[in-house]
């Protein structure tokens, strides 16, 4: 096609703090940095009977300034002695500063430049919050029999929970741990063993020395463990399940060594360690965690059974492997310096492991993939429009965020972090190339390697690679909040006028912001699609044939909206017959964000769903099946909710009679998980039809498992609960109770959220108080029953009235916005006044951006039901 020229009207000008390359001595910390740990070697033996621990560790310095005190990190430890170059330190001169979670010892002479040595005594307990040293209890497979093991959970800063260390990301050093284990234990950590032997109470295992490393990626479990192990380009693969589960790691184990191999080859530099453990594990914390040569899973994250996992698991055994070996490059062999920095870890393992996903799984259509998050209170949807959705709001932050504590550390780990970063670097490498910016990354990896990075070392490197001015472009996107929506009008003589602005959801921007925008755009019945840089806030398109469709960001690449004038979007809406799936749910998903923002009427996203050709493409349905569900739970109690239920029947009731309700030999697995989707969302609006298959599926399930579909049980378990009684709930508890598989169980425990007897409510909720399921799953019952229950009023009576319980079970990552959480259910603005009094006196510091997060929503929400009930006349 003809390349359309842009026309710059008027350049912007942005007055962004343009951030440094890495230097150690300016990277942000508490700690001071005239004092560097080079190595630790650490020994640990925990008492199980006692729940606690003893270690000893002793740790070579590099002082590059004189100094009388050493300051690094512990927590929740005494310390019983400690010696300075052999020689005693006294108790007198170890203190520590609990708040700040830091330990001073004064040297008994000052320390000279160079080489000195650092021995500890120390002691500890061992936790069941997923912090630190933690232990968890299962039922182990095949026996039922009660089992224990220990494991560590260190991001973003609990390395000091186990020993006294510079635990900050910039303090790289070699770890070389020792630990005692019980006699019949498997021991795992990031090296090889080197020597085992017999000692008092069990075998003390002794590790390899790691690879200079920064100390959150240290990882220690210990149990009964089985593994199942294999090779690729010369290092050793296992994947370690407890007791009777290994086999359900094997395509775990395939799939690790097509992604690792492939990523040896992206990078340019081999997986430096001899092996890559993986260990599968049934509690303690709920995701995963990309420890150096020893990762970490929540079960349902790593293993697969073929006779009894669902698709859906599948596709998400795949993508959490390839984020998390992602990470044994981008994280680990280079690490971000500070936290302001994580989304160089946690963005880029998002973009690289979808990547990688797609490349190797073209059918599962991973980048419109609806994500489904373990917290029932984030978004639910496509990662991209995930993290739109948040940083539409005032409340939202640049993916390049302040951090000052190690609270806020762990506040950091949100959807912008994560899934706007992805989508930055994806919009980016579309820019530049795929092959320029992959050179980039290696350039930026081989200066790197085990060492610290920031952002502007990356730009850096991109910039080299390709020759464009990256930094200029990426300012707007990573320091500053929020994205642009790009306002499309067509003018005479074949010339389209392009401006951008803020766009927001809630509240007006009276700043003056602006992007650099890599746009995309073709013209339908052109052959191939243009790319230009949108650098003012306004430009011209030129020789445009006023009768084509024009569309704007190419499949949903771009991390922007685009609202076109009445013309352009009648000519686009008469092309979606030969418009591609990516294509079709950008527009829609568009059509719902202007919906939501106030800019358009409900008619404009319904018009779209009704001119969108018959279909039984499963991301374009999930994204209307996603927005159906958000309208149903803003209209419970609403009269106008059962005819919002009509329509929204009538509109996805057709795609399921084409799929069939019973799965079809050979169909492809995407038709698989959309069934399921189907099935629940229709028989939550109320299907019949769909809700008396459930009753009958389940009813079927308990005599026979086999009788129901993998993909069909989740679904069925919950609508069977939604409709049922006290006999379904019982019986669904009871299969929680008796399985030993930790997805099995999560279904079932699930569907007991869906309950709608106040009574039956209450039962589900109580789960959260006892340990049939792991701490890091039983605390999101209460948001689960808060939203599937559409009462959030009993979820949180529920929360305040067992608050210590209840928020001693919360991990790291959601011990500032957990309880905040609870609230973003509500669309009562007087609940606004309950949560800040609340939080005044029940809440720290670090919760006040959660508690304005939550504030926010509810009213949105307000204002979004009037509008949805105002406006529900209009649906045909």
């Amino acid at each position: 096609m003809r390349f359309a020229f842009l026309i710059y009207l008027f350049a912007s000008v942005t007055s962004l703090h343009a951030e440094k390359p890495f230097d150690f001595a300016s990277t942000p910390g508490k700690l001071p940095k005239q004092v560097r740990p080079t190595e630790y070697a650490i020994w640990v033996k925990p008492d199980l009977k006692k729940l606690a621990f003893a270690g000893r560790e002793t740790v070579k310095l590099n002082v590059a300034e004189p100094t009388r005190e050493l300051i690094l990190n512990a927590l929740d430890l005494t310390i019983t002695d400690a010696e300075i170059d052999g020689k005693t330190v006294p108790k007198t001169a170890i203190k520590f500063d609990v708040k700040n979670e830091l330990l001073t010892i004064a040297t008994p002479e000052e320390l000279t430049l160079g080489e000195h040595t650092l021995a500890i005594r120390f002691a500890g307990k061992i936790n069941q919050f997923g912090r630190g040293l933690f232990y968890a209890k299962y039922q182990e497979q095949g026996t039922g029999a009660k089992k224990m093991f220990l494991g560590t959970q260190f991001e973003a800063t609990d390395a000091r929970r186990l020993f006294p260390c510079w635990d900050e990301p910039v303090f790289r050093a070699r770890f070389q741990l020792t630990a005692v284990v019980p006699e019949n234990w498997m021991a795992i950590s990031n090296m090889p063993i080197v020597s085992e032997k017999k000692v008092a109470g069990g075998r003390e295992v002794e590790f390899q020395p790691t690879p200079s490393m920064s100390s959150y990626l240290n990882v220690f479990c210990a149990g009964e463990f089985d593994a199942i192990e294999s090779e690729v380009d010369g290092v050793k693969l296992r994947i370690t399940t407890t007791k009777g589960k290994a086999e359900s790691g094997r395509y775990a184990l395939e799939a690790t060594a097509q992604i690792l191999h492939y990523y040896n080859e992206y990078f340019g530099i081999s997986y430096p360690l001899p092996k890559l453990d993986q260990l599968a594990i049934p509690g303690g914390f709920g995701g995963a965690m990309e420890n150096w040569g020893g990762i970490t899973y929540y079960e349902t994250a790593l293993l697969f059974d073929p006779a009894n996992s669902s698709a859906a698991t599948k596709q998400r055994v795949y993508e959490v492997i390839a984020h998390e070996v992602a990470h044994q490059w981008f994280g680990d062999l280079v690490t971000m310096a500070w936290w302001d920095n994580l989304w160089l870890n946690e963005g880029f393992a998002s973009w690289m492991g979808t990547k990688c996903t797609a490349r190797f799984n073209p059918q599962w259509e991973v980048w419109l993939e609806k994500g489904i998050p373990r917290d029932p209170a984030r978004r639910i949807g496509i990662a991209k429009e995930q993290a739109m959705e948040g940083d539409a709001r005032a409340t939202t932050h640049p993916i390049q965020q302040k951090v000052a504590t190690e609270a806020e550390a762990n506040s950091a780990f949100d959807d912008i972090t994560y899934k706007k970063g992805q989508s930055f670097l994806r919009m980016l490498e579309s820019f530049l190339g795929e092959e320029p910016f992959r050179d980039g990354i290696r350039r930026y990896m081989q200066a790197h390697k085990y060492s610290n990075s920031t952002t502007a070392d990356l730009w850096n490197a991109l910039s080299e690679a390709s020759g464009k001015p990256i930094v200029e472009i990426a300012a707007g996107w990573t320091e500053q909040p929020g994205f642009p929506v790009v306002n499309m009008s067509r003018e005479s003589n074949g010339k389209v006028a392009l401006s951008q602005e803020h766009f927001t959801v809630n509240f007006r921007d009276n700043t003056d912001a602006t992007w650099e925008i890599p746009l995309t755009y073709f013209i339908d019945g052109q052959s191939a699609p243009a790319t230009l840089l949108m650098s003012g806030k306004m430009a011209t398109l030129e020789d445009v044939p006023s009768d084509r469709a024009l569309k704007l960001n190419v499949e949903g690449a771009g991390n922007y909206r685009v609202a076109y004038d009445e013309a352009s979007w009648k000519l686009l809406l008469a092309s979606l017959p030969g418009m591609n799936v990516p294509d079709q749910v950008n527009l829609l998903s568009d059509a719902w964000a202007f919906f939501q923002a106030g800019r358009q009427p409900f008619t404009f996203y319904t018009g779209l769903i009704d001119r969108l050709p018959p279909s039984t493409a499963l991301a374009v349905r999930e994204q209307i099946i996603s927005a159906f569900n958000s309208i149903d739970h803003l209209l419970a109690g609403a009269p106008e909710q059962e005819q919002f239920r009509g329509y929204a029947r009538r509109v996805l009731r057709p795609t399921l009679d084409t799929l069939t309700l019973q799965p079809k030999p050979g169909e492809p697995m995407t038709a698989s998980l959309l069934r399921a989707s189907l099935v629940q969302d229709l028989g939550w609006l109320g299907d019949e039809e769909v809700i008396k298959m459930c009753r009958q599926n389940f009813e079927n399930y308990l005599k026979d498992r086999s009788s129901v579909p993998a993909d069909l049980r989740a679904p069925t378990f919950a609508i069977a609960m939604r409709y049922g009684d006290a006999a379904t709930w019982q019986k669904l508890h009871e299969l929680g109770l008796k399985t030993t598989s930790t997805e099995e169980k999560q279904n079932y425990y699930d569907a007991l959220a869906f309950a709608s007897d106040p009574k039956l409510i209450q039962k589900s909720l109580a789960i959260a108080l006892t340990d049939e399921l792991p701490t890091s799953r039983a605390v999101f019952m209460v948001s689960k029953v808060a939203r599937e229950s559409d009462r959030p009023d009993l979820a949180w009576e529920f929360a305040e009235k067992n608050l210590k319980a209840i928020v001693a079970k919360v991990d790291a990552l959601n011990a500032n916005s957990y309880l905040p959480s609870l609230f973003t259910f509500f669309y009562d603005p007087a609940r606004i006044e309950e949560l800040k009094a609340f939080a005044q006196k029940n809440l720290s510091g670090p919760s006040r951006k959660p508690v304005e997060i939550a504030s926010d929503e509810i009213l949105f929400r307000a204002d979004f039901r009037k509008r949805l009930i105002e406006q529900m006349h209009t649906l045909q």
